[in-house]
Order: structure tokens, then sequence, then C-alpha cells
């Protein structure tokens, strides 16, 4: 599953904020439901709003159910054209493709144990793409604070 946030700038013009990719079982109302739990969707600012008020996806019948449990806007964006997919939904077809290339190309495929380790790692490096100050600050600080991933927690696919 994947979630690209989307912010209007001062023109008007969508910006992609942060992405999300988690691997699931299936694409049910119940499973949406939960990651868009799990992404905060019932968090509220300072002033009380909801921070996320609407979903864009593709009319799977599931994510209407899980906006409305959620009571999220639902945009649907009904694909009529399978070559308009990227200007339909951009940002979600950028990130798709962007470990699509990683997957495919550096890594020569991925097993579906280690699966949730590379996305994780593709939507760490799109959220901080913008943050090239910070980068070095952030990358001892990781060093510092997170627990050593040992070769037996790798090779078990308890890395995540």
């Amino acid at each position: 599953m994947c979630a690209v946030s989307i912010y209007r700038n001062r023109k008007g013009g969508e910006k992609p904020g942060f992405a999300h990719m988690c691997v699931v079982e299936n694409a049910s109302a119940d499973t949406i439901e939960n990651y868009l739990g799990w992404l905060g969707c019932s968090a509220k600012t300072k002033k009380g709003k909801q921070l996320m008020e609407a979903i864009r996806s593709d009319g799977w019948k599931s994510y209407g159910t899980a906006a409305k449990n959620k009571n999220l806007y639902h945009c649907k964006i009904i694909l009529r054209d399978p070559k308009a997919a990227g200007r339909l939904l951009p940002w979600i077809h950028k990130v798709i493709s962007n470990a699509k290339a990683v997957i495919r190309g550096t890594h020569r495929g991925v097993s579906e144990k280690h699966l949730q380790a590379y996305l994780s790692e593709i939507t760490y490096r799109f959220n901080r793409r913008f943050w090239e100050q910070e980068l070095f600050d952030r990358l001892i600080q990781a060093c510092v604070t997170e627990e050593t991933i040992t070769c037996k927690k790798l090779i078990d696919g308890k890395s995540t």
C-alpha cells in the first residue's frame, strides 16, 4: 500500500509531503482503515482540525468504505486509460516507480521477507530529499540512537 501526503503551495499547486509504503496482505476496507489509522488520519492539529481531510484513490471500493468510516472525503479518480495513470495520481506513481527502479535495478529483486525494509528505505530517502543541510546531523543521530541490526536479525528478516 502506498500513500503520499499532498500540500498546496502559495500559488495553489500541489506539492508532495511525506510518502509511506507498507506491505499488506490484502486491499480490504479493514486493511485500508488500519493503514489510515497508522498514518494518523484521526490525529488533530492544535486547533482541533483533523490533519487528514480527504483521500484520493483509483476508485477501489474499499477506499470509499474506509474513508467513510474515518470521516474522510473520498475523491475517486476513475482510470479509463491506463496511460493516464501518471497524470491522475502523479506522486503515487513516482514513489512506486522509484521503488521499482531500486528493486529491479540496484538489487535485482528482493525477497518477500525483506520487502518491507526496502520499501521503508525508499520512503525514507523520498521523505528527506529536501533536507540536505540536516542530512549529516540526522545520520549521526540515527547511528547513535538506533539498535544495531545483527547478521542473524537480518537473515531472519527481523530488521524492521
